[in-house]
C-alpha cells in the first residue's frame, strides 16, 4: 500500500545504516509513500553529482535525515552537500521546502538552556538554517525523534503516522487535516487487508472527525448567541 503526496526526497546520512534500527524503520515507513525517494548516503552516493542534482530538482521537499552525533549531523552529509550543491544553486532551489528529521538519544527536554546538553536543538542545527537561506528554501519545522530503541510499540505506531505525514504533508499542519490524512491513509490500507484492528481504528477516527465537526458548530453557535446579547 502506497500513498501519494508531496514528492519528496529523504537524503539519510548515517555511518552504520544497516544496522540502525530507527533508520530501518524510516525506511520502511517512507516506502509506504509513493511519492518519497531514500537516498541513502555512502562512498558510491556520494560521488554520484549528476543524479543527486537531478533529485533535487525533481522534488519538492527535501529533507535531510541523521543521527545527532557529538553534536552535529555526521560529516557525510556535509560533504555531500559540498559535492553536490553550487553557488548558483539558488536560482532553481528558491522557494522548495527543507526540513530535518533527526534521531536523539536522549529526551529533547536535555536540549534547552539548563538541561544536561544546555543547547537547544535548534541552535545546534542552525548551520542548516542558514544554509537553507542562502539557498531560498523554505526551513519547515525539524522533526525529532526520541530515544527510539525505548520506544513502546503504541509509540512507534505514532511515530509511523507522524513521520509519513511530515514527509506528505504540508507543514506546519493543523490537526484537523492530520485527521483527514489519517482516515484517508486507513481506508487505503483497508481496501488491501481485511483487519479488524484496522477498521476499528479508522471507525475512532471518522468518530473524533464528526465530534470535532460538532463541537465547531456548537462553538460558532454560542458565539452568535454572544453577540446578539450587546
Amino acid at each position: 500500500m502506497e500513498v501519494a503526496g508531496l514528492k519528496t526526497l529523504v537524503v539519510v546520512a548515517h555511518p552504520e545504516i544497516k544496522d540502525s534500527s530507527t533508520q530501518q524503520f524510516l525506511k520502511e515507513a517512507a516506502e509506504l509513500q509513493q511519492n518519497a525517494t531514500w537516498l541513502e548516503l555512502n562512498n558510491e552516493t556520494l560521488n554520484e553529482v549528476t543524479k543527486n542534482r537531478e533529485l533535487l530538482r525533481s522534488n519538492q521537499r527535501i529533507i535531510l535525515q541523521f543521527p545527532l552525533l557529538w553534536y552535529s549531523a555526521p560529516g557525510i552529509l556535509f560533504e555531500w552537500l559540498r559535492l553536490t550543491l553550487q553557488q548558483d544553486d539558488k536560482v532553481w532551489l528558491s522557494g522548495k521546502e527543507l526540513g530535518i528529521v533527526v534521531n536523539i538519544g536522549q529526551s529533547e527536554e536535555a536540549y534547552r538552556l539548563g538541561g544536561s546538553v544546555g543547547y537547544s536543538l535548534s541552535s545546534l542545527l542552525s548551520p542548516i538554517g542558514s544554509l537553507a537561506n542562502n539557498l531560498g528554501l523554505r526551513l519547515i519545522p525539524y522533526f525529532v525523534i526520541e530515544k527510539f530503541v525505548y520506544q513502546t510499540e503504541a509509540a512507534r505506531k505514532r511515530l509511523l503516522v507522524d513521520y509519513l505525514q511530515y514527509l506528505e504533508l504540508n507543514q506546519p499542519t493543523n490537526f484537523e487535516e492530520r485527521q483527514d490524512w489519517a482516515i484517508k491513509f486507513l481506508k487505503e490500507i483497508r481496501a488491501k487487508e481485511d483487519n479488524p484492528k484496522i477498521k476499528l481504528i479508522l471507525n475512532t477516527f471518522i468518530e473524533q472527525k464528526e465530534r470535532l465537526s460538532e463541537l465547531k458548530d456548537e462553538i460558532n453557535l454560542m458565539r452568535k448567541v454572544d453577540d446578539n446579547e450587546y
